[in-house]
């Protein structure tokens, strides 16, 4: 098995379904969140996460399928 540095990702609470997420630097805590980029970023920088990682969650109703061939 490959190792890498990325962290696994962490199933993300129905709540946060169509907002934008910041995630601690570490990507171990979701420290913050938004209807914007801009406004997750602020609300990540007023809790003292200086470098966010930022992401958006999708909506409720979207679902991600995949497969091996």
């Amino acid at each position: 098995m490959e190792q890498t540095d990325s962290p696994r990702p962490l199933q993300v609470p129905f709540h946060f379904c169509g907002r934008w997420i910041a995630w601690n630097h570490e990507r171990t805590v979701i420290v913050a969140d938004g209807s914007t980029l801009s406004e997750a970023r602020e609300a990540a920088k007023l809790v003292g996460e200086s470098r966010p990682f930022l992401t958006k969650a999708p909506d409720a109703n979207v679902r991600f399928v995949g497969g091996i061939r």
